[in-house]
């Protein structure tokens, strides 16, 4: 039953996403269900300072434009890529990376859009997740590093192999 769920939840979203492809392609334009997806992803934002309102005001401010088309997509792409780059580990700046230098060279603009926001808010997802299982295993009084991370060879919790920032003269 959880396949099913899963399979039509991931049907659902494709079905979206490729509908503001069809969207963007118009002439002029729709731009009304990228607008509500930019809004879902700004609020999503906000969720990973739940209590700092005017981080919030700050997210919202740096995105949000009045009209949302084509001449204003770099800017929205460019801060929203640059607000989950304060969010995730380092490890995912490649992504973001890809992201940047993919929307340069895109050809076709509708295409590279309804991609990025899906994977964007695919990501989002992902880095949440992790965010919150960090702010649980702090609450918790672990380190924040996920336990199949903190594997360590050596003996009384002391590396076999360490590595210091310097250089030893």
């Amino acid at each position: 039953m959880e396949n099913i769920k899963l399979h039509l939840e991931t049907q659902f979203k494709k079905a979206f996403f490729d509908k503001v492809k069809e969207d963007l392609l118009k002439s002029p334009p729709d731009v009304e269900h990228i607008t509500v997806i930019i809004e879902e992803l700004v609020n999503g934002l906000c969720k990973f300072v739940p209590n700092k309102p005017e981080i919030h005001g700050f997210i919202k401010d740096d995105i949000f434009v009045k009209n949302i088309g084509f001449e204003t997509m770099p800017r929205i792409i460019d801060r929203l890529i640059h607000w989950i780059e304060q969010f995730q580990a380092p490890i995912h700046d490649s992504v973001t990376k890809g992201w940047r230098d993919d929307y340069r060279n895109a050809k076709n603009y509708a295409e590279f859009i309804s991609v990025f926001l899906e994977k964007y808010y695919l990501h989002t997802e992902m880095v949440y997740k992790e965010t919150w299982e960090a702010r649980k295993r702090i609450a918790n009084g672990e380190s924040a590093v996920p336990p199949e991370q903190r594997i360590v060879s050596g003996k009384n919790g002391i590396p076999d192999n360490m590595k210091s920032g310097g250089s030893v003269v």
